[in-house]
């Protein structure tokens, strides 16, 4: 019976090997010629590149345009259109110029439009007179080469006030999200921030630039963001109700991480094109609440309380397809980590964001994003390839490390809940999961006779130990496991030092603006927050708490920008400073002027080396 069992399983296990291997060869096809796509679309310019579009006011009632078309580019002039807004502003006659005859392939003889096309747009207002004036511009044109480009619609605002008409006039063209503005603490060129310079390295040199982002997401994978990923995809290859081979387990590792790519990928380009930061609307209570939940299910599964299956009917569907259904389960596994584990905002990830939005060009985009997550999954894929390969045999150790990989499942859980509940709650939460782990391990049960017995009746009442300690410090307001008795063993001068670092909260553009209007002639740190931002913890719990970085900043304005609800003003003061999402910081001289931007988290000495790099340039 035993050798039948082996033999079905071998045959099978042969076939899922087959299907892998031309999985695999798919991807990679579909990769090379992505790649390749990608190299020939890098030889042309980008739409912002090749077709540039301002506006200005050219004293009363008439308004300046101008389409700037690159060398070897030409515009359809019949596919210019102009509109004005607000609806009390009403738009005269459009007369752009003759243009030159194109004999077309695709359309016969057409007016083309070439080099600089500049002319003067007569309107008459209605009613009051508005402060600006909302020019919006439609056009579509081509290379020479061969490649035509999407219609491409760009909006710029044009003010109306006197004292700023000079201040408006070299206004430059905006993106096809963004508005042009002039505001006297958001100059119209500030210096490039690390995600922006990715950008830019990726417009010039984008095969090189590939290896770099994913080298950037092998260094990303030792983040707080990707961390909680490796028990999660561990415990997949634990639950197996049979010991997968090295084989099975790389598989199911392979669907994890392509579906955690895949999900960075499409997110990522959504939110360059839309300005919306997707995987914050996954940051909401309930659902980390639910999916807390979900790993509290697995947990106790791994206890043994019961199995999680598929419902009979889906189970002999998937049977079919040999072990598809645990590899889909992975998948998607993949899928909701990718959205609500990590939705952490790194110098290379927002680089790729930056250049979508920027570029609009969405394949070398999501080549660069998928480059980034594929570079995150690589230590993923060894750990859940090596889980499958050191896994005992069936039986009691079996058990044993199920269990291990339960008591994981719950500090998962725990890790997601402390980004909705008070600190010292999840303080006491970690308390009960080592008190209940030690406790698991026999600690209160008597000693051993000696070996593994004895080493493990030891760690338990390490655990419960420890478990206590946090407990009080629980219980005393405390919230890092690490320091769970900060307030015994520390002094006055500390507990002051920790109070002395504090930022003005503001949610909204408006409030930003006051709060940097009040700041003139003072130095300003304005610090981009969110309570879901893991790496946003991270700054206040090591580089905000360094005496360093305390002192360096004691005569500025700190003010942090909370876009924690990622609604309508977190996205306008995410725009303010074309950012990607928290944590970011802008550091703001005594002018007023933008000195530095920042993304991503900075250790105490990198942190301070940014904040003084300005005044030594």
């Amino acid at each position: 019976m035993r050798v039948g069992k082996s033999s079905g399983w071998h045959r099978s296990w042969w076939e899922h090997r087959d299907r892998l291997r031309a999985a695999v060869l798919a991807l990679l096809v579909l990769f090379c010629a992505l790649w390749g796509s990608a190299a020939w679309a890098g030889q042309f310019l980008s739409p912002d590149q090749a077709f540039r579009f301002s506006a200005e006011s050219a004293g009363a009632g008439r308004l300046a345009l101008e389409w700037q078309v690159a060398p070897g580019y030409h515009l359809y002039r019949s596919r210019v259109r102009v509109q004005l807004a607000p609806s009390n502003v009403q738009m005269g006659k459009l007369q752009l110029p003759p243009g030159k005859l194109l004999d077309d392939p695709a359309f016969g003889k057409v007016q083309v439009l070439e080099g600089d096309n500049r002319i003067l747009l007569p309107y008459s207002i209605v009613g009051n007179a508005p402060k600006e004036i909302q020019v919006t511009s439609e056009f579509q044109g081509c290379a020479n080469a061969g490649i035509c480009y999407p219609q491409q619609k760009k909006t710029i605002t044009v003010s109306l006030a006197p004292k700023l008409l000079a201040e408006s006039a070299p206004l430059a063209s905006s993106s096809s999200r963004a508005a042009t503005s002039v505001s006297l603490l958001h100059p119209a060129k500030a210096p490039q921030s690390n995600a922006q310079s990715l950008a830019s390295s990726l417009r010039e040199s984008f095969g090189w630039t590939l290896v770099l982002f994913f080298v950037s997401g092998l260094g990303l994978a030792f983040t707080p963001c990707v961390f909680p990923m490796i028990p999660i995809l561990s415990g997949i290859i634990v639950g197996q109700k049979e010991r997968p081979g090295r084989t099975r387990a790389f598989a199911l590792s392979l669907a994890y991480v392509l579906g955690m790519a895949l999900t960075y990928t499409i997110a990522g380009i959504a939110a360059a094109l839309t300005g919306a930061y997707l995987q914050a609307f996954f940051q909401s209570p309930w659902v980390i609440g639910i999916f807390a939940l979900i790993f509290l299910l697995l947990a106790l599964s791994m206890f043994g309380f019961y199995d999680l299956q598929m419902p009979n009917a889906i189970q002999s569907r998937l049977s079919r397809v040999g072990k598809g259904e645990h590899l889909f389960s992975s998948f998607v596994m993949g899928i909701l980590s990718a959205l609500i584990v990590g939705p952490c905002v790194a110098a290379p990830l927002a680089g790729g964001l930056l250049f979508v939005s920027q570029t609009g060009n969405v394949l070398l985009g999501a080549l660069a994003l998928f480059a980034l997550s594929l570079g995150m999954g690589v230590p993923l894929l060894v750990i859940g390839t090596s889980a499958g390969h050191f896994l005992p045999k069936a039986g009691a150790w079996m058990d044993g490390i199920k269990a291990i990989f339960g008591v994981l499942m719950l500090g998962v859980a725990i890790w997601f809940l402390s980004r909705i509940l008070p600190g010292s709650v999840t303080l006491l939460l970690w308390a009960l999961l080592a008190i209940f782990s030690g406790v698991y391990l026999r600690a209160l049960e008597p000693a051993p006779a000696g070996g593994w017995s004895l080493f493990r009746k030891a760690l338990g009442v390490a655990l419960l130990a420890y478990g206590l300690v946090m407990g009080v410090g629980a219980l005393q307001g405390q919230s890092d496991p690490l320091h769970p008795l900060a307030v015994m063993t520390s002094g006055p001068a500390t507990s002051h030092h920790a109070a002395e670092l504090s930022f003005q909260m503001v949610k909204s553009p408006a409030a930003l603006q006051a709060a940097l209007q009040t700041a003139r002639g003072k130095p300003v740190l304005v610090d981009y927050w969110a309570s879901w931002c893991v790496e946003c913890a991270r700054m206040d719990k090591i580089a905000f708490r360094d005496p360093a970085v305390e002192k360096a900043l004691r005569g500025y304005t700190l003010i942090r920008v909370d876009v924690t609800a990622s609604d309508a003003d977190s996205q306008a003061l995410l725009k303010r400073y074309q950012l990607a999402g928290p944590p970011a910081f802008i550091h703001i001289d005594s002018n007023g002027r933008v000195a530095a931007v920042q993304e991503g988290y900075l250790g105490p000495d990198a942190f301070l080396h940014w904040l003084d790099r300005p005044s030594s340039q």
